[in-house]
């Protein structure tokens, strides 16, 4: 089990190093522009919480190599970085989606990994994988 205030502070510490604000918020987000990862700190489970923020490090961490981005997301890479419509309806803008979503939350695993938090990865992709479906069901 991690330390929620521990984890916190830790995370914090490593984004504060690379230039994002960590804030508290009523949602969990990252924005790119203003440099900060938002986490909703009214959810019951801490350890929730603290999965929350390695996600949207993750999205962070997909964001600065915007080539990379890209070149895998590139439907999305148009969406947020560029100009135009994008009909969020199709399949291949779904797909990236999901796929994008999966890979921030493997990023923050690795984050958790290489800072040394004590995550269970079993209950990390379990929470993980409730967020992820929710895009399967048409929230995208």
């Amino acid at each position: 089990m991690i330390e929620y205030q521990k984890s916190v502070e830790l995370l914090s510490t490593y984004l504060k190093k690379k230039g994002i604000y960590l804030a508290k918020g009523n949602w969990d987000a990252y924005f790119h522009e203003d440099k900060t990862v938002v986490y909703n700190y009214k959810l019951r489970n801490k350890e929730n919480m603290v999965f929350s923020i390695l996600h949207e490090i993750g999205h962070h961490l997909a964001f600065t190599n915007l080539k990379s981005y890209k070149n895998r997301f590139p439907v999305l890479h148009k969406q947020r970085f560029g100009s135009g419509n994008i009909n969020k309806r199709t399949n291949r803008y779904r797909m990236e989606v999901i796929v994008e979503e999966h890979d921030a939350w493997r990023k923050g695993e690795r984050v958790a990994n290489k800072l040394g938090l004590d995550i269970d990865s079993d209950k990390y992709y379990t929470y993980a994988s409730r967020w992820v479906k929710t895009y399967y069901e048409g929230d995208v």
